[in-house]
């Protein structure tokens, strides 16, 4: 039986070179045609850059690489699911939305320009931004249906700068924390860039609205009573007092950041917001909601627990709605149920 073989040539060592010399600069031409992009909004600064400068806190990955949120383009027929928009659909610490959970950059109604940092510039199709309707809900995962588009800049495949600024008429019909949404649409790719913008907006006089009341806590409670009390909120104009809201009804004001509400049911739950209210008669968005449960009848009331105070052993506190009993000795340790020096009790 005859068997056979398929003889190549041999090639010169110079041959090999230039072969494989031109095989890299093909496989070069291909990589690069397909390079991704990468940038984000550094003024006014987005919440992934404040990530990024320790401004915002607890962030995830995207404190590393504030240039990656990316995800499919074409919004809002296509890109990231609804309450996930923020983080691209790939930041899950950037979906969070409270009032008080990202840090904000005030901004003037009207005539403001964005600028954009690429760090990996790439043929761009338009840039979109987006602005929160005046009645958006700010503590809950942002939507499509929450936003309206107010600036769009067509790029026609045009590869831009490393530094991109665009001039945009933002809204001046409304004021408060508003969300601005940035999206960079990629021409050839079908990807997108997302971006968002906490701001504290201006109503285009000048003056600074009522920032949100934050950190409200419940340190006491009775079988008919609820102790609450709150951070502090800034207003141009001052701040004049404070509305507390018992399930969604105005129950009392306060001109510190404390009230005692009164004359509850025993066993029974609550649920309270905080607006502030400025000397003009401006109110800031409401709070997140704070739920806490009166004692049952008969139930025994203890001592707000203060940061300040000595305890002995056998000393018994309230804190945050639950009673606690000291161990021994102790100045400054917060109650809970993981503590060591205090223990749960009813």
């Amino acid at each position: 039986m005859n068997s056979y073989r398929l003889s190549l040539p041999k090639l010169s060592p110079l041959a090999a070179v230039v072969i494989m010399a031109l095989l890299l600069a093909a496989c070069s031409f291909v990589f690069a045609g397909k390079a991704s992009a990468h940038g984000y909004i550094e003024s006014p600064a987005g919440r992934a850059l404040q990530c990024k400068q320790g401004t915002n806190t607890n962030c995830g990955a995207i404190q590393y690489e504030p240039q990656s949120i990316e995800a499919p383009g074409h919004f809002p027929t296509g890109g990231p699911a609804d309450g996930q928009i923020t983080g691209g659909g790939i930041y899950p610490e950037l979906y969070e939305q409270t009032t008080t959970r990202w840090n904000k950059v005030n901004l003037n109604g009207g005539t403001n320009t964005f600028t954009w940092k690429l760090t990996a510039n790439h043929a761009t199709r338009e840039w979109k931004y987006y602005i929160t309707k005046a009645n958006w809900n700010p503590n809950q995962a942002l939507k499509r249906s929450d936003l309206e588009l107010f600036c769009q800049i067509n790029d026609g495949g045009a590869k831009p700068p490393t530094s991109v600024s665009h001039q945009c008429n933002v809204p001046t019909d409304r004021s408060g924390y508003h969300l601005i949404l940035g999206v960079w649409e990629i021409a050839d790719t079908p990807n997108a860039f997302y971006q968002v913008i906490d701001v504290n907006l201006t109503n285009g006089t000048g003056t600074q609205l009522p920032t949100v009341p934050g950190n409200v806590v419940s340190p006491a409670q009775t079988a008919s009573s609820v102790q609450l009390t709150w951070s502090a909120s800034t207003a141009s104009a001052g701040i004049q007092n404070y509305e507390v809201y018992r399930n969604g009804t105005l129950v009392g004001t306060s001109t510190t950041t404390s009230y005692n509400d009164t004359g509850l049911t025993a066993n029974t739950t609550y649920v309270y917001t905080i607006k502030a209210v400025d000397t003009a008669g401006n109110k800031s968005a409401a709070s997140v909601a704070l739920s806490k449960k009166t004692l049952t009848d008969g139930g025994t009331a203890y001592p707000a627990w203060s940061a300040g105070t000595v305890y002995l052993a056998g000393d018994k506190v309230s804190y945050n709605g639950a009673n606690y009993e000291a161990r021994w000795w102790t100045l400054g340790d917060t109650p809970s149920s993981s503590s060591a020096v205090w223990k749960s009790i009813n």
